[in-house]
């Protein structure tokens, strides 16, 4: 809903707006005039003869023939000091083009009735946007007296002005405002109607806290009717349960077994928030009588309430021959339910309807209490093929270790779709105990899913327990195909570790070439720096240039992980003396960029005029030079010089020039 602040007239805001910037100008102005007036101001604090006499000196600036700059500062002032002795003076300006707004400001928030009667007797001698902002600061200052002057302007010809007043009404908000704007808003033009529903619904509201909930419940239902567009209604309906509390839970009933969208997903928040366990009773127990769509609604609020004293209406619900609302129901039972509607949600993972078998996993995983894992376990005993496999799945889910046992005897079931459910459960639960079951899954898998279950696990499992996940990974490779021993070495490289290192450099001279390729991706990716030497010799010696890329490129990454930079150096040297390609020499050349030291500045610098790798040697150059600008000034100066001369790329050469003006 529109704030009733951008519902005004836009000429009457900007003109506001345009008073504020006087205001803070002044505010902030710290020489001249202005600033003689600040200290003159705050000489006067805590003297209140001195105020009185500086408050008589302004308001004769305000009656002499001064130029407007002086007259605005001293509303200025009179906006701080002043009191009912200065309202004539200020109301004598409010029909000025000039100092209208000004001197509007300096009354609003003057709590002296004069000044208030001074804005109501301005409304009768302004016109146009003067009249706008008289009216809108009546609405500010919440003039009660204001509502005789000011509702006849409500169904003014002028738009502006007729805006203008709703705003006004709205924010006085008393009973005759109230009022008034319901004859506003029937008459009111299709541009202004928005407005009017705005007002009165601020109206309604302050009518609301101010003890008056029956009149403001009479506003709230007129502006609940279907001519008032969704956001309207909706405040409208939120108003109206707020105003009228005991009534509540019809109000929100007939929403939710009405037909519009907005109001019945507003009545459903409403359901979960509202408090107390009577309340929950009263909404299970009308959920029957609501049509479907009404039913889904309050099915998610019940959910959300999370009181199990829903639980008998939900599961009378899980039994429509509406799927959407068993959808709803089943996805309820996650919160509301307990351990022992554990058989009915295994029943319902195994629907054809995808939506119903989702929500039941989602339950069956959301459900609380220490002993849902067992029965689940209990369940997946006699359960169909299909609903143990979602079984599984939450069990795995749940994260509930007891459970273990249960999923490892189903890796070895007669169905493929319960061996890869428990292959994916282990990948969250399996440990050390679990890590040769899994491997002989993988070796035994015949379907590619399963396989990549398998797998899954096994680098999860590798992951978590790391050196004990070992001797299963190490006998596994016994007999496995290639395809296999490739998974086992990539859980080699979970693990890490000398052992599985000795394992993976055998494995690079294996017979097969896919075994080779697997390990040497490996060692690649190796976790610590006990590879270095390895990787080196194989982009030394390494008769395959897809293994010697292999071999650079997890030489370099390793390097990056050096604490030093001159072991950084050393490797990177080494490095780029093997790099043979384009890919691996940008690479390399980019590494150096973490290498702060003039040696490597001028690694970089050797590169500027190569078109293979000038941009990532400019882009190091850059990185370097920042960092040793101030020991290497002359070194770092030439090489931004050269990189301003000739990259075509801007961000880098206005990097390049930050970097060259450290070094003046």
């Amino acid at each position: 809903m529109r704030s009733p602040e951008l519902a005004c007239s836009r000429k009457a805001f900007l003109m506001g707006v345009t008073a504020l910037i006087v205001f803070a100008a002044a505010a902030l102005c710290g020489t001249g005039a202005y600033a003689a007036g600040d200290a003159e101001d705050a000489g006067t604090y805590g003297d209140a003869q001195a105020r009185k006499d500086l408050e008589k000196k302004i308001i004769e600036t305000l009656k002499g023939a001064g130029a407007r700059e002086e007259k605005e500062m001293a509303c200025r002032k009179l906006w701080v000091i002043g009191t009912a002795d200065a309202v004539p003076a200020l109301a004598a300006l409010l029909p000025d083009k000039d100092l209208s707004h000004m001197a509007r400001y300096a009354l609003e928030g003057m709590p002296c009735p004069a000044a208030g009667k001074a804005l109501r007797d301005a409304v009768a001698v302004t016109t146009g946007m003067l009249k706008v902002g008289v009216i809108n600061t009546l609405g500010v200052r919440q003039d009660a007296g204001a509502v005789s002057v000011v509702a006849p302007l409500a169904k003014d010809a002028d738009p502006e002005i007729a805006a203008a007043a709703m705003y006004a009404l709205g924010r006085i908000g008393t009973l005759e405002a109230a009022k008034a704007l319901a004859g506003a808003r029937s008459a009111a033009p299709k541009e202004l109607k928005a407005l009017a529903a705005d007002s009165s619904l601020r109206a309604a509201a302050s009518l609301a806290r101010n003890g008056n909930a029956d009149e403001a419940a009479k506003i709230y239902q007129d502006l609940s009717a279907a001519a008032w567009p969704p956001h309207v209604r909706t405040a409208a309906f939120l108003g109206l349960v707020a105003a009228k509390p005991a009534e509540a839970m019809p109000q929100v009933m007939a929403a939710l077994a009405g037909s519009d969208v907005a109001l019945r997903n507003q009545a459903a928040q409403i359901v979960a928030d509202m408090p107390g366990a009577q309340a929950t009773k009263t909404f299970a127990d009308g959920l029957a009588k609501l049509p479907p769509e009404g039913q889904k609604a309050l099915l998610r609020a019940l959910a959300m309430r999370k009181d199990p004293a829903a639980r008998p209406a939900i599961l009378a619900a899980a039994k429509s021959s509406d799927k959407g609302i068993v959808a709803a129901a089943v996805a309820a039972l996650g919160t509301t339910g307990s351990a022992a509607d554990v058989p009915a949600l295994a029943g319902f993972a195994a629907s054809a309807d995808a939506d119903v078998a989702k929500a039941a996993v989602a339950s069956l995983t959301a459900l609380p209490g220490d002993t849902v894992g067992d029965a689940i376990v209990a369940a997946i005993a006699g359960a169909p093929a299909p609903a143990k496999a979602q079984l599984l799945l939450a069990l795995g889910a749940r994260g509930d270790v007891k459970c273990v046992p249960a999923v490892v005897a189903c890796v070895t079931d007669a169905d493929a779709k319960v061996r890869e459910a428990s292959l994916r459960a282990l990948a969250g639960l399996g440990g050390k105990g679990e890590a040769a079951a899994v491997v002989k899954a993988l070796k035994a898998a015949k379907e590619p899913s399963e396989r990549t279950a398998a797998e899954e696990a096994l680098l999860a499992i590798s992951s978590r327990v790391k050196a004990d996940a070992l001797p299963a990974v190490l006998a596994g490779s016994e007999g496995a195909d290639a395809a296999s021993r490739g998974v086992l070495m990539r859980a080699l490289g979970r693990i890490g570790g000398e052992k599985a290192l000795a394992a993976v450099l055998a494995a690079t001279k294996a017979p097969e070439d896919a075994v080779q390729d697997d390990a040497v991706r490996v060692l690649s990716d190796w976790p610590d720096a006990a590879a270095a030497p390895h990787l080196l010799a194989l982009a030394k010696t390494s008769a395959k240039t897809s293994h010697q890329v292999l071999g650079v490129r997890g030489y370099v990454r390793l390097a990056g992980l050096e604490p030093s930079d001159d072991a950084k150096a050393k490797m990177l040297s080494e490095a780029l003396d093997l790099a043979k390609r384009p890919e691996e020499k940008r690479l390399v050349v980019s590494a150096w960029g973490d290498v702060f030291t003039v040696q490597a500045l001028e690694v970089a610098a050797r590169f500027l005029d190569d078109p293979q790798v000038a941009g990532e040697a400019a882009t190091a150059a850059v990185a370097i030079g920042d960092k040793v600008a101030g020991k290497a000034k002359a070194e770092v100066a030439a090489a931004m010089r050269r990189i301003i001369d000739t990259t075509k790329n801007d961000r880098l050469k206005r990097d390049a020039q930050k970097v060259l003006a450290k070094t003046k």
